[in-house]
């Protein structure tokens, strides 16, 4: 299952300024899809925490992003379009690069879209995964 979600609306930042993320519930990873203005790594990690779901830089696993009122396991198992009721505080808790943010700034996240169908990506983006694997000639043929 993917999950869409955008993050937008932060605190002393441009109307602009957002990110779309895609959630993999299933591997426990997200990925930054677009971005303007809201800084954030090409990838992470997330997980459950008590106010919602957190996710992590893939790297250093330093809190990014804390998505208030998000419970994954929660979330229907179907496609479909999400209630307007899906959505919520976020809040921005790490800086990054040399045009850094303040820490902690308060924002909003809304769900855009569940995905269930399991599809294969034309090109994986976490380390671990085929098409890097064979991109780096680890071991697949082209046969």
């Amino acid at each position: 299952m993917r999950i869409t979600i955008k993050l937008d609306g932060f605190d002393h930042a441009a109307q602009s300024a957002f990110a779309v993320l895609w959630i993999d519930r299933e591997r426990g990873r997200w990925s930054r899809e677009a971005h303007e203005r809201v800084e954030l790594p090409a990838w992470g990690t997330w997980e459950s925490a008590p106010e919602g779901t957190l996710l992590r830089d893939s790297g250093t696993f330093v809190p990014l992003v804390l998505l208030h009122g998000l419970v994954l396991a929660a979330l229907p198992k179907a496609t479909s379009v999400p209630e307007p009721m899906q959505q919520g505080h976020a809040d921005y808790l790490a800086s990054r690069g040399s045009r850094a943010t303040p820490a902690k700034l308060s924002g909003h996240w809304h769900i855009q879209c569940i995905d269930c169908e399991t599809t294969v990506p034309e090109h994986e983006l976490f380390s671990d995964e085929e098409d890097c694997a064979r991109s780096a000639g680890l071991g697949f043929s082209a046969t």
